[in-house]
């Protein structure tokens, strides 16, 4: 019976050490040895016939890389195989150059370690036979190793985008940078206009559609759903197009250019990622037409309520619009912008709950009118919150009528109690409330309604908001007030 392997167990944890210890152990072929930092490992590296290292990556002081590159320096060429549970295309490169051997991938089983332990084993066995052929295997687990952390890193960076622009983008960047691209653009098909249209590109200022009519490599692999390879020829940069498909059905294509011809390793891997990106997109899509489809449905709702109320006509629309000058001035991002501006166009939806008597009345309401008046935004948060995807902009519209100094209602909110996006919404609403012909009083001039926005800075309206929208205000609110006066008057 052959004398069993010994394996070195570096992690800071003591926990993770005892127990792969206590699993490696009861395999009966090894025995262990533990070590919680780089020095210590070594100092057993120096003592005992050590067959292999099994390191972990992220320790303090010197991490599982820098003492991969210390042993490698001290002469040490142990096996070594890595164990981290955030791979990345850098590490393995790095890593592979200092001659790791696996890596295990957190958190992993006992069966895919008894499998990495095996595994060695049988390089071993064949190192003794065949050193050539020891290499040549060596080489493939290698390859082997670094392709399934590429596909991991492709899986983690696809799937943390959180929107269907950014998934487009992340297709381009991961094949421009695991094809080494000079250009990349990932088109998408266009029926109505018989085009591709560039949809995100890397490498390339301002690519131009392509029209579907034309002989082209590009429009010919969408049209026979295939991949085209294309060696660099007289000038020619070397071309890699691959289809974009969901389900059998062309999407768009993904276009490569370089100096360099393109491989098949280039080609395995582009197709990998539009494999890993074609569920993702279509989840995308699908959550985009669901979402777009409420929101027409809801818009309409508020058409309605306001096709009833003339003093009211396009008030959403004109409060969206304010509402998303003072985010953008706020440098506020595209979800927060987006979000704003679906509330913006909901955000008196709950008026439908209202009577016509109260909601229509033209004069001033009496107390327990203007009490019925102040639930509509409840109503509007309770009809916009019964959908699971919108309960940002339900929070919204519910606190748009909440008041800095905690004079406002439903809930008598204060200061940042009050969302963000919804402060901003009040400044927007109460400037174009003001600005509107009410049956029970005349519009105030914008430079009137502008003022009283200041005059309500910290007590109504959240300081720092009213700051930007000063701003926005006399950049270009007050011009556009301008130009509709000046329109009005030539009509």
């Amino acid at each position: 019976m052959s004398e069993p392997l010994n394996i070195l167990i570096v992690d800071d944890e003591k926990l993770m050490r005892e127990n792969l210890a206590l699993i490696v152990s009861s395999f009966d072929t090894f025995r262990t040895y533990q070590a919680q930092n780089a020095y210590e490992a070594l100092e057993i590296l120096q003592k005992y016939p050590i067959d292999l290292v099994l390191l972990d990556v992220n320790m303090p002081g010197l991490s599982g890389l820098d003492f991969l590159k210390m042993m490698r320096k001290e002469g040490f060429e142990t096996p070594v195989i890595l164990m981290t549970g955030y791979p990345s295309l850098e590490l393995t490169v790095e890593a592979l150059r200092y001659g790791a051997t696996d890596f295990l991938i957190k958190p992993f089983t006992v069966e895919q370690l008894k499998e990495a332990l095996e595994r060695l084993k049988r390089l071993q066995k064949e190192k003794e036979r065949h050193d050539d052929e020891y290499e040549e295997l060596l080489k493939l687990l290698k390859k082997k190793t670094q392709e399934q952390t590429l596909l991991f890193t492709i899986s983690d960076r696809l799937t943390s985008c959180n929107s269907l622009a950014r998934l487009y983008q992340e297709i381009v960047n991961l094949s421009f940078e695991f094809t080494e691209a000079e250009e990349a653009i990932l088109y998408l098909l266009d029926l109505e206009r018989e085009c591709l249209a560039p949809e995100a590109w890397k490498g390339i200022s301002s690519p131009s559609e392509l029209k579907l009519s034309q002989e082209d490599p590009v429009v010919k692999s969408v049209r026979e759903g295939l991949p085209y390879l294309a060696p660099a020829h007289a000038g020619e940069k070397a071309l890699l197009v691959s289809p974009f498909m969901i389900k059998g059905e062309c999407l768009g294509v993904l276009v490569l250019r370089r100096e360099k011809d393109f491989t098949k390793d280039n080609l395995f891997f582009v197709n990998i990622i539009l494999e890993r990106a074609a569920p993702l997109a279509e989840n995308f899509i699908l959550h985009e037409s669901l979402i777009l489809n409420l929101h027409d449905a809801l818009r309409a709702l508020v058409k309605a309520l306001e096709a009833k109320d003339p003093y009211t006509k396009e008030h959403s629309e004109r409060v969206t619009e304010y509402a998303l000058l003072i985010a953008e001035e706020m440098g506020l991002s595209e979800d927060e912008i987006e979000t704003l501006r679906f509330a913006g166009h909901l955000h008196d939806v709950g008026k439908v709950g209202i009577a016509d008597a109260i909601l229509l009345k033209p004069g001033r309401l009496t107390p327990e009118e203007y009490e019925i008046i102040k639930r509509h935004p409840v109503i509007g948060a309770e009809i916009v919150g019964r959908i699971a995807l919108l309960q940002e902009e339900a929070l919204i519209i519910r606190y748009h009528h909440e008041r800095f100094d905690g004079k406002g209602y439903p809930e008598g909110l204060k200061g940042e109690e009050i969302p963000l996006l919804a402060r901003v919404l009040a400044v927007a609403d109460a400037y174009d409330a003001m600005t509107s012909r009410r049956p029970y009083r005349p519009s105030l001039s914008p430079a009137k309604a502008f003022n009283e926005i200041l005059r309500c800075s910290g007590t109504q309206f959240d300081p720092e908001i009213v700051k930007v929208f000063k701003e926005v205000w006399h950049q270009k609110i007050f011009p556009l007030e301008e130009e509709k006066d000046v329109a009005q008057s030539v009509a």
